[in-house]
């Protein structure tokens, strides 16, 4: 069992490039599975250790969360209390009545997904000037690290203490988390592993592609403050277990436990779907945790990423068993999420994954030949046939083997395998489609700003280019010095602005409609609800020199 389990964790830190960290598997009375693999530090060979921490990101919104409850317990704060009623010095849109201490913690505020052009909390609250959502507060589950900067103030002004001082006093002392810190700053560098991200930035990451060490940061925000070791992770894990107490010390009462798992969003965090792992029933969001259903078990969850780190969390509380993954991988990707659900699952039930399922080579034979993915394909505009950018893509079955079967796309007279990603998108090493990740849907396959339809479905003569739409000067490369999301392009597609960003922690996975709002104010995003606004600046010549991403100024980069 073990060796199987530490067969699905080689296959995927092999496959997609991460560098390092460890997994741990608990039950109520202790650890039953511990594996470290890989480097802490890739450069001096160290290999990780016991001792060594990693940043857990967003799980320490499950930290945040429990700190909350008990000032709610200790009648110093309510649910149903508006946020702007504890905080009178924030902006006018965060003192709406319907933001509440309550909707913060379950996502459903109606907030934007971060703010992170500057560091500090009270600058993030203070600085915003954004536009909340216009959906009805409460229907609307929406992940917002800003909604947790603002429980973190909140907590500070009750409690009269920084968040830091109550996680460390009342959660992870209580606890015996000797090898957590409740912040990370320059004094904890020598104690975590070295964290790691792609060196291009600037393009979807493709298997092979070298990765270097991230830029080092202290944070101590209520939305991702946590660093810990796995086995520390692992108690924290046991306590969920426990519903709220480890070895007879109560963090948070069963009643306020109830709370937390019950007090439940509309809808919840994505899933990742993988072969061999049982499907997840329904996801929504609790009180600072992932609600799971699946098999008709309660499985609590969530995620974390930072800059240089992906951390995952997964309890079941009807089976009683946990599993914690920790690694140096850039935060961008699920890799630590896909360790542990296929970890739980192998444990659970040995030679139920399939380990070159895991590898991004492989695609599930079913699934591609219902989509009739594959063919020749062709951008029959003329804007595409005056552009140095492809205008035709090949996509051919390989081989298949049982369930699994390999892709290759020829573009340009370049052939190569075709890789899928842990999300919707596409990638292959071949030079000409590069910049871009690959998307079919509808019958056609997307890149950057060319649709590839069938040839044999296709005008045989170029369609007229479409007018001069106004938009041109908003398409080009944008970037920032935010190490969260440093970098995107807009491109028009269609008649449509199409956002597109290759990477990035705070970064959407999918590309996004810019949806027009008036003068060079755009949505991001095609749903109504959504809060996140782009503005351009006034073009000078042909091109916007500037873009603003909810207070986050981007300019041009030099690279196309």
């Amino acid at each position: 069992m073990s060796d199987s389990a530490r067969a699905v964790v080689a296959a995927i830190a092999e496959h997609w490039a991460v560098p390092g960290g460890a997994v741990v598997a608990v039950d109520r009375n202790g650890e039953t599975f511990c594996h470290r693999f890989g480097h802490a530090d890739v450069g001096a060979s160290i290999p990780v250790a016991p001792q060594h921490r990693f940043e857990i990101g967003s799980i320490s919104k499950i930290f945040t969360s429990i700190a909350v409850l008990q000032l709610v317990g200790a009648g110093l704060l309510r649910l149903d209390e508006p946020v702007g009623a504890v905080l009178d010095w924030l902006p006018t849109p965060l003192r709406a009545d319907g933001i509440t201490v309550g909707r913060l913690l379950n996502h459903t505020a109606g907030l934007v997904a971060s703010v992170d052009a500057v560091p500090d909390e009270i600058g993030q609250a203070t600085t915003f000037t954004g536009d909340v959502s216009p959906a009805a507060p409460g229907t609307f589950f929406h992940y917002s690290n800003l909604g947790f900067v603002l429980l973190g103030l909140v907590a500070r002004h009750v409690a009269r203490r920084p968040l830091v001082d109550l996680v460390q006093t009342n959660i992870l002392a209580p606890l015996e988390m000797t090898s957590t810190s409740a912040c990370v700053t320059h004094d904890d560098y020598w104690s975590l592993a070295r964290g790691y991200q792609p060196l291009r930035d600037d393009q979807p990451w493709t298997p092979g592609d070298p990765v270097v060490q991230a830029p080092w940061l202290e944070v101590a925000g209520a939305d991702g403050n946590v660093a810990a070791t796995v086995s520390d992770l692992g108690r924290f894990a046991r306590m969920l277990l426990g519903r709220g107490a480890l070895d007879g010390t109560t963090i948070l009462p069963a009643a306020d436990f109830d709370t937390m798992v019950k007090t439940i969003a509309p809808d919840g965090e994505d899933v990742l779907a993988l072969s061999g792992v049982p499907a997840t029933e329904s996801s929504r969001y609790g009180l600072g945790i992932n609600v799971e259903r699946t098999g008709g078990r309660t499985v609590l969850s969530h995620g974390g990423g930072m800059v240089g780190y992906a951390s995952f969390l997964l309890a079941d509380l009807d089976d009683g068993t946990a599993v914690c993954v920790v690694t140096n991988a850039n935060g961008d990707t699920p890799v630590a999420e896909a360790i542990a659900r296929s970890v739980a699952a192998e444990l659970s039930a040995p030679g139920t994954v399939n380990v070159d399922g895991l590898d991004p080579r492989w695609w599930d034979a079913e699934r591609i030949e219902s989509l009739n993915c594959t063919g020749e394909f062709i951008d029959a505009t003329t804007e595409s046939a005056l552009s140095d950018e492809p205008s035709e893509i090949e996509v051919r079955a390989e081989r298949r083997v049982g369930d699994l079967i390999a892709l290759s796309v020829r573009c340009d007279g370049e052939r190569a395998p075709l890789l899928r990603t842990w999300y919707r998108g596409a990638v292959t090493p071949t030079r000409p489609l590069r910049r871009f990740a690959l998307t079919f849907d509808d019958g056609a396959w997307h890149w950057g700003p060319r649709t590839f339809t069938r040839a044999d479905a296709s005008p045989t003569a170029p369609t007229p280019t479409p007018p001069v739409s106004g938009l041109e000067p908003f398409c080009g490369h944008y970037r920032a010095y935010t190490p969260w999301f440093t970098n995107f392009r807009v491109v028009l597609r269609g008649g449509r602005l199409i956002l597109i960003a290759p990477g990035g922690v705070e970064a959407p996975a999918d590309e996004a409609e810019l949806v027009p709002l008036g003068g060079a104010t755009f949505r991001i995003g095609a749903d109504p609800r959504l809060p996140e606004r782009i503005t351009f600046g006034t073009p000078i010549g042909t091109v916007a020199p500037w873009a603003d991403r909810d207070g986050c100024r981007y300019s041009r980069a030099f690279t196309d």
